[in-house]
């Protein structure tokens, strides 16, 4: 494999949004910023692969550019037939080009004095429909449509054939939709969107199919495009960002049953972009030949990986190919060269070997693959819009061929009898797992036969499946250190490599040691009956665990300040640092007196104290902010020591009853007895809340009893609990009492509209412990049955809303209350509720008239009032229906500015 990185091939030092090669091979265009405006270019890719024609003069680089485009240019695709490129960004607006007839060649761009156009691209079309800027576009099979997509919400369906006319608007999207794509059978259309959804449309009637949300929901909106693609064959849609086990993957989405019970891992950060190849290769295997479908995969942490479908390790993984994150991806008709471009203003092309993922199959073959699984070729498929996915009526139809036999739903599975196949021989079980000097881990791979040369071949490769039994390879770590071997290693291809370098892309050794994960949320999705005997996979199907983010790859407000034991052992170990350590072996010794229990401290496996206890260690957690560890015994003691030393901070609290749960924030400890609460601060020592009843909240009924589902202690001392009831409470120092700060299962909750602006704040950082209690309410659905024909909806999402504000300002916890009150202040926008709106920003204003030494700017929880007001201001300007309440409000803030 040799990678390309033209230095001569940029913006001027501007950013590159998007690349995208001709279906000839001949242009490569790319958008992205201009100097002053949005920027279109087109290289001649001759100059690019060959560097003969790189170093001859006469051989031009780039044959055009246009900045006709206002703001920056956020994506170019070229249409199927090469005949018209499409550009979109900021400005809005969608620009269609095509080749003049008559050439201007040799004219200088204007506003440049060196910079010629051997090519005129004339400005064929310009479409204005959207409101918000262009993120992503997509033409459709045989070119009948273009797709559109925006931060307005929406994706727009032109009509190819009659531009600049709108086909359909597809809405549904409650946040920016940031990527589309088109299925390559013309059935679906997919759109990827900021609200954690992908959705698939329907082109027969431009309705919803399906909505994906479980692999999104974790996911936050830290990607500039989410540009997901679908296989060749139409088989797979690879999304853009998804999470599973809090690490960043590329979600695999089956076409038979919309299942998504696969993952492409490996990256650290959020996935940007996915791109298959239009071409299905063909791969000898072992003694068989196999068609495999090739998937590129961009990252935020600029790296590339390249897979094949089938493969349970990528092709290959390329680290640090940029400065910056990857934003699109392009491959070339023949499949064998990927390009790519960066937020650091550079591309990089890789040109592959055939003999390292096979040649793609010509236009006849793949019509035949086509005419197996659907039962008309893509040609047949144009203009018609018969389409048969299910082989049962294809068989019925007479158009299955008589060799394949199909029993299970994957179209691409050929069944042999069962006494044809032959028995694998036993694998090896066990693998080896060291450590190189630079502390990465180093797996032996252990050998798993393919499958026996009996087995039929199958059209295209699909992507290797997991069993549901339990994988019983074991692993045995070696603590020697070696030193790496990185000499052929694709992943350490360092940004200081300019020029181009020939590397062996077959499996390299530092690429990730698995590439396919199952999803953990298997019983969402909808189950398919099982193949009596599965053939189509070349690798033995073991479940592969895999744990993407390290320890100390998690943010800081999202990793809690304390660990905490969930069960009393005799024996257990728990690390809460990643060089500390903590050791607890209960009933150590047996004395006449009574048992003794030992605890060791480590910091990088060495023992840096010890300490005994008269009785059995139930609970125990850290504190970082005081390097505190603080233990909770048997007989009803908590004792707090230093984790330096291990000596006694001051003598052990007696607590009346056997603790269950212990914490530890900021200066602040909480335990947790059966019916009881009692929270210290122990930097002064002083009791903030001693052994409080839970009896008036925690009562028991008949039919179901009530229990403390989770308890958790806020940075600044307060306790709140949530109960198996879905209702939260917070103890009021000041109030000496219970305060219940949310009930998800109540009416108002449950036929609230604005719930759903739970997603808007991290559900696990303890800087939002409003949220953080009310996580799990999201299982709870509406009831509301009836006919609201009063208006009870909107009133139960307005007290909703209040309700979210005086519980955040009771916490006193700034960020939610602020989130909130934003979150209300568009709420009644949009209701036109305008005298609730202006009462609430006279209060943020405050007098606005007096003598200046008489006038205060008050403050909610530290947060100036007047810079709240700001924040709503900007809020009430974007909607015309308070634009009179917005120059009120904004002219006396600015007014009392002055006079400050």
């Amino acid at each position: 494999m040799i990678i390309l990185k033209p230095s001569w091939i940029s913006h001027n030092g501007m950013p590159i949004f998007s690349i995208d090669i001709h279906p000839d091979g001949t242009r490569l265009a790319t958008g992205g910023q201009g100097r002053d405006s949005g920027l279109v270019m087109l290289w001649n890719t001759a100059a690019v692969l060959d560097e003969n024609s790189e170093n001859d003069e006469n051989v031009p680089k780039m044959l055009c550019q246009v900045d006709s485009h206002l703001a920056s240019v956020n994506c170019v695709r070229w249409s199927h037939s090469g005949k018209y490129l499409a550009s979109g960004g900021d400005d809005k607006i969608i620009m269609v080009w095509t080749l003049s007839k008559y050439p201007n060649s040799g004219n200088i761009v204007f506003g440049t004095k060196n910079i010629v156009n051997i090519e005129t691209w004339k400005c064929m079309f310009t479409l204005r429909s959207h409101s918000g800027d262009i993120l992503d576009l997509a033409w459709s099979p045989h070119d009948s449509y273009l797709a559109s997509c925006s931060v307005d919400n929406t994706i727009i369906i032109w009509d190819a054939q009659k531009f600049p006319s709108v086909h359909k608007v597809l809405s549904g999207h409650t946040g920016l939709v940031k990527g589309v794509s088109w299925d390559p059978i013309g059935k679906y259309i997919s759109s990827q969107s900021d609200d954690r959804t992908l959705r698939i449309w329907r082109t027969s009637d431009w309705k919803t199919d399906t909505v994906v949300t479980t692999p999104f929901k974790d996911c936050g909106g830290n990607t500039s495009v989410l540009r997901h693609s679908w296989s060749p064959d139409g088989q797979y849609l690879v999304s853009a960002h998804a999470m599973n086990n809090n690490g960043p993957v590329a979600k695999v989405i089956e076409r038979d049953g919309w299942t998504y019970e696969k993952d492409y891992v490996g990256h650290r950060k959020a996935v940007n972009c996915v791109r298959f190849s239009n071409s299905i290769m063909e791969r000898k295997v072992g003694k068989k030949n196999h068609h495999m479908c090739l998937c590129a995969v961009g990252s935020r942490d600029t790296n590339v990986s390249v897979w094949q479908t089938g493969l349970k390790r990528p092709v290959v993984v390329l680290e640090s190919l940029f400065q910056g994150p990857v934003l699109d991806l392009s491959w070339s008709a023949n499949g064998l060269n990927l390009y790519a471009c960066s937020y650091d203003g550079t591309i990089a092309i890789l040109i592959f070997d055939p003999k390292d993922i096979g040649k793609a199959l010509t236009n006849q073959a793949k019509n035949i693959i086509f005419e197996k699984m659907y039962g008309i070729s893509p040609l047949e498929r144009h203009n018609n819009n018969l389409l048969i996915e299910n082989p049962a009526i294809l068989k019925m139809n007479g158009n299955q061929r008589s060799e394949v036999q199909e029993v299970d739903p994957k179209k691409e599975i050929k069944q042999p009898p069962p006494n044809v196949i032959k028995p694998l021989p036993p694998i090896l079980k066990k693998q080896i797992e060291t450590r190189t000097s630079d502390g990465r881990r180093r797996i032996t791979p252990i050998f798993i036969p393919p499958t026996p040369d009996n087995a039929e071949e199958i059209n295209v490769l699909p992507f290797s499946s997991s069993s549901e039994c339990k994988s019983q390879v074991v692993v045995e770590r070696v603590n020697n250190i070696i030193e790496p071997n990185i000499s052929n290693s694709c992943s350490n291809f360092s940004q200081e490599s300019q020029t181009p370098t020939i590397i062996d892309s077959t499996i390299p050794r530092s690429t990730p040691t698995s590439v396919l994960q199952v999803s953990p949320n298997r019983g969402e999705s909808k189950k398919r009956p099982e193949p009596v005997t599965l053939i189509s996979n070349l690798f033995s199907t073991k479940k592969i665990k895999f744990n993407n983010v390290e320890d100390n790859e998690i943010s800081s407000d999202v990793r809690p300040n304390f660990s905490e034991t969930t069960m009393q052992k005799r024996k257990f170990a728990i690390s809460n640092l990643c060089t500390d350590r903590v050791v607890v072996e209960n009933d150590k010794c047996k004395t006449i007196n009574g048992t003794i229990s030992k605890m060791k401290f480590y910091t990088n496996n060495l023992v840096v104290w010890e300490k005994v206890f008269s009785s059995s260690i139930v609970k125990y957690c850290t504190n970082k902010t005081l390097s505190l560890i603080v233990v909770a015994l048997s007989d009803c003691t908590i004792h707090v020591m230093g984790s330096k030393s291990g000596s006694l901070i001051c003598p052990p609290y007696v607590l009346s009853s056997l603790v269950t749960s212990i914490s530890s924030n900021n200066h602040y400890l909480l335990c947790m007895t059966q019916n009881s609460l009692s929270v210290w601060n122990i930097y002064k020592q002083e009791c903030v809340l001693y052994e409080e009843k839970l009896n008036t909240l925690v009562s028991s009924n008949k039919n179901k009893p009530v229990n403390v589902q989770k308890c958790m202690l806020t940075e600044n001392g307060t306790s709140i609990i949530t109960l198996t009831t879905g209702k939260s409470y917070m103890f009021s120092i000041s109030a000496k009492c219970w305060m219940m700060i949310g009930d998800s299962g109540d009416a108002i909750y449950s036929n609230s509209t604005q719930k759903n602006k739970h997603n808007g704040l991290n559900k696990t950082s303890g800087k939002y412990p409003l949220s953080v209690m009310q996580a799990y309410s999201s299982k709870y659905k509406s009831n509301l049955d009836f006919k609201d024909t009063d208006g009870i909806s909107e009133l139960c999402s307005k007290s909703f809303l209040e309700q979210q504000m005086s519980a955040a300002l009771a916490l006193e916890s700034d960020k939610e209350y602020k989130y909130w009150l934003l979150a209300y202040v568009s709420f009644l926008i949009e209701r036109e509720d305008n005298d609730r709106l202006r009462c609430l920003c006279q209060d943020l204003l405050g007098v606005s008239h007096g003598y200046s030494n008489h006038k205060k700017v008050e403050t909610i929880i530290g947060m100036s009032k007047h810079d709240l007001l700001r924040e709503v201001l900007v809020i009430v300007a974007g909607s015309r229906s308070t634009q009179r309440l917005f120059t009120e409000f904004h002219d006396q803030l600015q007014q009392m500015s002055l006079n400050d």
